[in-house]
């Protein structure tokens, strides 16, 4: 069974990888509908799948001067004006499969402890459907 390590799952905002990157995650769900009635086998419950939704999440370090890539500063601008953007959730090397979808940020979080290095935390809510996609061999 192959093992990704998890330093080489990033998360991208249009094309750039947010800077500083430590944590990550990807969060889907569907609501359940609940379709149980008297008819149910023995009373055990039936659920039916509903709508499906998710979110990005990303956390790291707070590095104001990103250079080429994205940084908190960046994605908290694209909060601030509401936003809508493309975001990848994956590997970067060819043939690695990632998750694209459309979002908005919802949570842009800085913390700057006295004893400890400034850090952030990202939410992105998925608007519309999650695609799987394929880093293309260039």
């Amino acid at each position: 069974m192959a093992k990704v390590p998890g330093y080489k799952i990033v998360l991208q905002l249009e094309d750039k990888t947010l800077v500083g990157y430590r944590s990550h995650s990807m969060d889907i769900e569907a609501e359940m509908g609940d379709a149980t009635t008297g008819e149910s086998t023995e009373q055990w419950k039936e659920v039916i799948p509903l709508f499906k939704g998710g979110e990005f999440s990303v956390s790291g370090l707070y590095d104001p001067t990103s250079g080429a890539n994205t940084s908190f500063d960046d994605a908290f601008v694209l909060l601030a004006a509401g936003t809508q953007l493309t975001a990848k959730f994956g590997g970067t090397t060819a043939g690695d499969i990632y998750y694209q979808a459309e979002c908005h940020i919802r949570h842009a979080h800085i913390e700057g402890p006295h004893d400890d290095l400034a850090s952030y935390t990202l939410d992105l809510v998925i608007t519309g459907e999650v695609e799987d996609e394929v880093v293309p061999v260039t």
